[in-house]
């Protein structure tokens, strides 16, 4: 029996080519969804960390409008100057008793 010969036709270089070339684009697509994969997941967790400081933020922002809300009220500006800041009338006396 003879062996025949492998066809080196151009049809089968060309088929070969093209083989290979779906390989190396199938390779290049997957490894590109791999890094948008892992991008998406990064982004989510940014944009989780985001939306948290965000909620902290705005419960500050409105501690802050409620305190300055209050800041407008006589009685809380001078109970604030009295115990934090120990400011007096002038004329009062003020006594302080110390620990024993």
């Amino acid at each position: 029996m003879k062996r025949k010969k492998h066809s080196d036709s151009p049809a089968s270089l060309i088929t070969t080519v093209v083989f290979i070339a779906f390989i190396v684009v199938g390779v290049l697509c997957y490894t590109r969804w791999v890094d948008i994969q892992e991008r998406k997941a990064r982004l989510v967790e940014e944009n989780r960390q985001l939306i948290a400081q965000r909620d902290a933020l705005e419960d500050r922002n409105n501690a802050l409008l409620a305190q300055g809300a209050r800041g407008n009220d006589d009685a809380y500006v001078e109970r604030v100057a009295r115990e934090q800041l120990d400011m007096v009338y002038p004329g009062e006396i003020v006594f302080k008793v110390t620990g024993e």
